[in-house]
């Protein structure tokens, strides 16, 4: 069951004062530097998050939500700052909207072994339609989710929402009923009427300095980690 409280607009989750952790060095991101927070010690208990992304036009094309791609670049460094503490119980997981493509990774160990192969899938798959459906992937989430019972998991969709599912308000009932938890992170801005208080929804603006992609997916990455705390606007 999604324990999380839900997330205001541009808003992270609350931070976590229960260790001495100190926080990664800022990072550079486009002319601008930013930093994640303290990622803590290891989770006590195994986890899995699963990072799907949308690569539809309305996300990708010069008019897009993130023309740039740079999502990809700040998952790949919250990612990174995990890994660096991360342990064998502690999973990543990628996938597109599109799943099942070539830039799908399988659940792996959020170690630095484990980094490399996760951020070979940080990319727009060659072999990707671009679609704006999410029933596909959020389908074998669950299936990933099924695969580690013993795993506390939680899926992470970055996309506008311009779901052109059939029937998109039954895939966000399906997203809401997910068994993990339900992190939304709503690229450009818009306002997406979810429906549930299961969902956690952290909004991403087109204006919003660097690093807030990095940072909703580092809260969802922390949850389970004693000490850690994820910044909720940028340095």
């Amino acid at each position: 069951m999604n324990q999380l409280p839900r997330l205001l607009a541009g808003n992270l989750m609350p931070p976590r004062l229960l260790g001495r952790a100190a926080p990664e060095a800022p990072t550079v991101g486009t002319g601008r530097q930013y930093a994640l927070g303290s990622p803590g010690l290891p989770s006590p208990v195994p986890t899995l998050v699963i990072a799907n992304f949308d690569n539809s036009g309305s996300v990708t094309s010069p008019a897009g939500t993130d023309p740039l791609s740079n999502r990809f670049a700040e998952v790949a460094h919250a990612f990174a700052v995990v890994a660096r503490k991360g342990v064998r119980r502690e999973f990543g997981a990628v996938l597109s909207f599109d799943s099942p493509t070539s830039a799908d990774v399988e659940p792996v160990p959020l170690t630095r072994a484990g980094l490399a192969q996760l951020s070979a899938g940080l990319r727009v798959p060659p072999d990707s339609r671009g679609t704006s459906h999410l029933g596909p992937s959020l389908a074998r989430a669950r299936q990933l989710a099924g695969a580690f019972p013993e795993h506390h998991t939680t899926i992470c969709v970055l996309s506008d929402f311009l779901l052109h599912d059939s029937d998109p308000a039954a895939v966000l009932a399906e997203l809401a009923a997910f068994p993990g938890t339900v992190h939304a992170v709503v690229l450009g801005g818009r306002t997406v009427r979810f429906g549930s208080e299961q969902i956690t929804v952290t909004t991403v603006r087109r204006d919003d300095p660097p690093g807030a992609v990095a940072k909703a997916l580092f809260a969802s990455l922390t949850r389970h980690r004693p000490g850690s705390r994820a910044f909720a606007s940028a340095i």
